[in-house]
């Protein structure tokens, strides 16, 4: 993206933004005509990830699940836009928290924590409904893009958010040195890592996975609890979250554990809604034994 795409995706955003809800789903339905039947985009990779993860399913129930895949896709991107004219209260509108008492719990005792979230429903918009839930302090951690036009407008779409934002790279040394403080610290763990000796493999929808480890190293040293975000969609623009407490003492765990955990609460969230999870990406691209030094 360049200084010209910036300043036409921030016009595009605006308009986006400005939008009725009845217009804002108008302008979803017709993305989805035009990624799903006249780019094809990435229908391949959706196909084989679907196909893959679910065997038991028919090829007509595989593209039914796809189709809506599709659908969702669209409307996050256009809710996504939203962020820059969303409030809080309009985010405790949008996405219903059924057991809020397990972050009322933690910040009582005073317990700084993960809020582990996959790419399921609208992390997005969750990252705004996370100001209304608890005290803590608010942060998140993203992953840098290389683009740095393209990283300065997703930054300032995001930070629209009164939410912290950490660079996973320095994401350990800059939540070490806030010694004292009671944090909340969303982070989005089903990412694909780059091949490591410290990732973290085992089986999630009948194939072997890699996973980024990071999740559980920081827990174990700052001792942060760990909540798993399920977030589940119940209608166009609205959500549903519940909080699944993983452990409130890292420290004591098995090694694997917080991940396991963690990756079993994924599994079951897509195969209770499978349309749900962020299909198009090549999740499935490395094999164990591959790792960079």
């Amino acid at each position: 993206m360049n200084a010209i795409g910036y300043q036409l995706a921030k016009f595009w955003t605006w308009c986006v933004a400005i939008s009725p809800p009845w217009l804002l789903y108008l302008r979803s339905d017709f993305y989805f005509f035009m990624v799903y039947h006249v780019a094809h985009y990435r229908r391949k990779v959706v196909r084989n990830n679907l196909l893959r993860s679910f065997p038991e399913k028919g090829l007509d129930e595989v593209r039914a699940i796809e189709k809506r895949f599709y659908h969702n896709l669209c409307d996050q991107v256009v809710e996504t836009a939203k962020l820059s004219r969303m409030t809080a209260d309009d985010a405790k509108r949008h996405i219903t928290v059924t057991n809020p008492e397990v972050m009322t719990d933690l910040q009582d005792r005073r317990k700084s924590l993960f809020l582990a979230i996959p790419h399921s429903g609208n992390w997005e918009w969750f990252g705004k409904r996370m100001l209304t839930f608890s005290a803590h302090h608010p942060m998140a951690i993203y992953k840098k893009v290389k683009n740095p036009v393209m990283e300065r407008f997703v930054l300032e779409l995001r930070t629209n958010i009164p939410v912290e934002m950490v660079e996973s790279e320095t994401a350990l040394r800059t939540l070490a040195k806030r010694n004292g403080t009671l944090d909340q610290v969303l982070i989005l763990a089903d990412q694909s890592p780059m091949g490591h000796k410290s990732d973290y493999w085992t089986e999630f929808l009948h194939q072997d996975t890699s996973w980024f480890s990071g999740l559980e190293r920081m827990a174990k040293y700052l001792d942060y609890a760990v909540v798993f975000v399920a977030m589940k969609r119940t209608g166009r623009g609205r959500y549903e979250v519940t909080f699944h407490p993983v452990t409130d003492a890292p420290k004591e765990t098995e090694q694997g554990f917080i991940m396991e955990q963690y990756v079993r609460h994924v599994e079951k969230l897509i195969q209770e809604q499978p349309d749900n999870w962020l299909w198009s990406h090549r999740r499935w691209k490395r094999v164990r034994n591959q790792e960079k030094t």
